[in-house]
């Protein structure tokens, strides 16, 4: 029988081996995983700058040195892909890291003209800068800057996404700050509700009609799947309200002083009914959704054309007064 000292000697040795094995299984599948993924380079891809202005840099961060600036439109090459960053080459030869955020494919910019031909089937409503502002391409900061209004601007307004208006800015849907757009309540179902005014005051809900209103002679159908009207053709007739709840005047407003008029848009269905009520022209302390809230409630006898209810938007402007 060998001793121990034999035994622990051949013990160590097949140790040995089977770690040499080991590494050199480990080594072969590493060399053969790498051969696997030296996949070709993708081929380099056009993209269209998105922001008004973008800066490339030498580096993919936000405070490297800035070697060109490109702007709104303009075609680049992709080099290198990472992630939030990519490096790009312009039509000079000048190459650089850009925000990736700040560039749209072929097929992102088909997306979002889409996006802007559907917004364009919403009635739209004067409004006018009250400050200064920046147009973004997405309803947030985050989105990059194309444009910018001054003071004083006539736009129209087509929706409410959050905190921001969609504009129409040069051929494209825009959006900025509502805190800079004064949006007119001309031309909409007028409400006054004054802190007298009560929610059950069955005297104002059922003392006014709406008024007759001149449909314009142009008018876009929406293409979605209840052909909805932006408004009346001519011909038709306009939508009329059979039961309306005056919206309350909540008690934080009044004591906070709030007063004024916020603009609330539906559909009014071809039963009668109203929804798809959103708040364009808000105020603070509850008034939006209390206007909202009361509009939703609505019954009206549908607008028609030839004879045949349609459905159709219809803008109301809650007046709240103090008294």
């Amino acid at each position: 029988m060998p001793d121990a000292q034999t035994r622990h000697t051949r013990g160590l040795t097949v140790v040995i081996i089977l770690g040499v094995i080991f590494f050199a299984l480990l080594a072969l599948l590493i060399l053969r995983s790498g051969k696997h993924g030296d996949a070709p380079p993708p081929a380099s891809e056009n993209l269209s700058v998105l922001a008004l202005r973008l800066r490339l840099r030498t580096q993919p961060t936000a405070n490297a040195p800035v070697v060109a600036t490109a702007t709104n439109g303009e075609k680049l090459i992709v080099l290198e892909d990472r992630g939030a960053w990519v490096r790009v080459q312009d039509d000079d030869g000048m190459t650089g890291w850009a925000e990736r955020n700040s560039l749209e494919r072929t097929s992102e910019r088909e997306r979002r003209l889409a996006r802007y031909e559907t917004i364009r089937k919403l009635p739209a409503l004067n409004a006018i800068v009250s400050a200064r502002t920046p147009l973004y391409a997405g309803p947030g900061i985050f989105y990059p800057i194309i444009g910018e209004l001054s003071a004083e601007t006539q736009v129209k307004v087509y929706t409410r996404d959050h905190d921001f208006y969609a504009l129409d800015h040069d051929n494209q849907i825009a959006y900025a700050d509502v805190d800079a757009i004064d949006v007119s309540s001309a031309g909409t179902r007028q409400v006054e509700v004054h802190t007298d005014t009560t929610a059950t005051d069955t005297a104002a809900t059922t003392s006014a009609a709406s008024p007759t209103e001149t449909a314009p002679a142009e008018v876009h159908v929406a293409t979605d799947n209840g052909g909805v009207y932006s408004a009346v053709p001519a011909g038709g007739t306009q939508p009329e309200e059979t039961d309306r709840v005056v919206p309350r005047y909540p008690m934080m407003a009044r004591r906070a002083g709030i007063q004024g008029p916020v603009v609330v848009r539906g559909i009014v269905r071809r039963d009668g009914t109203i929804d798809n009520v959103e708040v364009i022209r808000d105020l603070p302390y509850g008034l939006g959704d209390a206007a909202r809230d009361a509009v939703i409630q609505w019954h009206f006898r549908p607008a028609t054309v030839r004879g045949e209810p349609i459905d159709v938007y219809y803008t109301v402007t809650v007046n709240f007064r103090l008294q």
